[in-house]
């Protein structure tokens, strides 16, 4: 049997590890020709992207790709779903995952890409920034308590930790992309290796004498004050990204893919999408509100209540496919709506429900914007979720004034156009009274103000509101609700049911 030469032993021990050998020195082979799958990962990361990413590598396993290009194009979004479809794509075994970088892959982007088989990155794009990070009341990034920021860094880092042991990455350069206090540094020996290092290593080795600085670079590539934040050619060096390419088609072009299914985002993706941007949801409740103002002045048509209804499952259920809403908050603003409506119809007049009922909207509406942390705290801690909710109530505010503005619009305007002087009641018909429904009251149960009584009303009858009638030689206020939808303030009406604390009246 011969015995090996040296310089294959040599050749071995490198390729199984042998410690200051870097990872960019002997990449790992590849396949270079079969079927392959493109899928496309582009605006916020988010539930809804997250399980159709998950259905369409189904669907590319079962088209008979052995490669699947994801092409990732996107600032983040939701951490919870980037680790889950991180964790999801160190699982695949069946396949090849290479993420491709067309253009940027920030935060959770960062995060899915660094948990493929490979990286390609497009020329001009940029990888990395993913840290959590706390606002203060100026809106300036501030630094997380320790505890804090253990609680939200763990499962971040650690999830970096495994696809840098994976794929054989730097720990450090996967550190730095999300500790801001990490330094990464390049070095470069004699046969022309380079590797990544953090500045413990980066002192010892420099000092041994066989390691230099890297030239042609800015030593640190990334210092304690920054998250590392890369491009192409640095992306190389460090050992992360495998080469360069103008498209998916191109990649597959270079690696003599064939490219068996083209897994692009459908209509309905870009419409789900759309409608859970924040001009989307300002317009949605607008909608709303304005098909409640007209379904109170002019009931039982069914048109505006339609609108209000899809507009109200629109506002909540897109969030809530994204992973943006909690079925909690959907309660508040379900609790929040009943509490208006107790107010309106059944009880008029206190406030309270209205008044509670509103911050109950309000607060459910706003936390819809935001989604949920990782880890166990409850409250929120980073940054992207203050920006989410300052968004969520700059965005549900401005609705809601811009909603009683065109209120006051159509309050003035619609009564005079002929399509909706056909949806309201502008005259009122004679005739008595009717008897109230039901067995007839026994005595001393009959209230005040009784039926026939004709008052004025007080206030606006939305149909809720109050009506002033006489009492004795005074007169009393007392909380109805209008039969016939809205009646303005001055308007006479006479009392049509009179049973406990319900009061219903019409038009006199």
């Amino acid at each position: 049997m011969s015995v090996p030469r040296p310089g294959v032993i040599v050749a071995l021990l490198l390729l199984l590890g042998l410690p200051g050998i870097g990872r960019a020195a002997f990449p790992v082979t590849q396949p270079s020709a079969g079927p392959a799958a493109v899928i496309r990962l582009s605006g916020e990361v988010d539930d809804y992207n997250r399980d159709a990413l998950f259905r369409r590598f189904r669907a590319a396993e079962a088209a008979g790709a052995k490669t699947i290009i994801l092409e990732i194009d996107t600032y983040g979004g939701l951490v919870t779903s980037g680790l889950d479809i991180s964790q999801f794509l160190r699982g695949q075994s069946a396949v090849h995952t290479v993420a491709f970088v067309n253009s940027k892959a920030i935060s959770a982007g960062a995060m899915i890409a660094m948990a493929c088989d490979e990286i390609v990155m497009a020329p001009g794009s940029v990888l990395g920034d993913c840290a959590p990070i706390m606002l203060d009341q100026t809106g300036h990034m501030q630094g997380l308590p320790l505890a804090e920021r253990a609680k939200l860094q763990s499962p971040i880092l650690r999830d970096f930790e495994d696809s840098a042991k994976k794929n054989g990455y730097s720990p450090a350069v996967a550190e730095a992309m999300v500790r801001v206090e990490t330094s990464v540094y390049l070095v470069r020996n004699d046969r022309g290796v380079e590797k990544a290092v953090d500045q413990a290593e980066y002192q010892r080795l420099t000092a041994g004498g066989e390691w230099q600085p890297a030239t042609g670079i800015s030593n640190p590539v990334d210092g304690p004050e920054t998250l590392l934040t890369i491009g192409p050619d640095l992306a190389g060096r460090l050992g992360l990204s495998k080469g360069l390419a103008k498209s998916p088609q191109d990649l597959a072009a270079q690696r003599g893919y064939t490219v068996v299914a083209d897994l692009t985002p459908s209509v309905g993706d870009h419409l789900v999408e759309a409608l859970n941007s924040s001009m989307a949801r300002f317009v949605l409740l607008v909608v709303f509100m304005l098909s409640l103002y007209v379904a109170i002045h002019a009931p039982g048509h069914g048109a505006a209540e339609a609108i209000a209804i899809v507009s109200l499952g629109l506002l909540v259920g897109v969030p809530l496919l994204t992973g943006y809403a909690q079925w909690w908050e959907i309660g508040l603003i379900i609790a929040g709506l009943a509490l208006c409506a107790f107010e309106i119809f059944v009880f008029p007049g206190h406030g309270v429900s209205l008044i509670l009922g509103f911050l109950l909207v309000l607060f459910g509406l706003v936390m819809t914007f935001a989604g949920k942390e990782p880890g166990p705290s409850w409250l929120p801690t980073m940054a992207s979720t203050w920006h989410h909710l300052e968004r969520g109530l700059f965005v549900v505010v401005g609705a809601m004034a811009a909603s009683l503005v065109a209120g006051a619009y159509l309050q003035r305007f619609l009564p005079k156009l002929p399509l909706f002087r056909r949806l309201i009641l502008t005259q009122v018909s004679g005739g008595t009274v009717p008897t109230p429904a039901g067995p007839p009251m026994k005595a001393g149960e009959d209230v005040w103000p009784f039926l026939g009584t004709v008052g004025v009303a007080a206030s606006d009858l939305k149909p809720g509101g109050v009506v002033r009638f006489p009492y004795g030689a005074d007169t009393r206020t007392a909380p109805v609700i209008s039969a016939a939808g809205f009646v303005s303030a001055g308007t006479r009406v006479v009392v049509q049911e009179a049973r406990g604390n319900r009061i219903v009246v019409r038009t006199a």
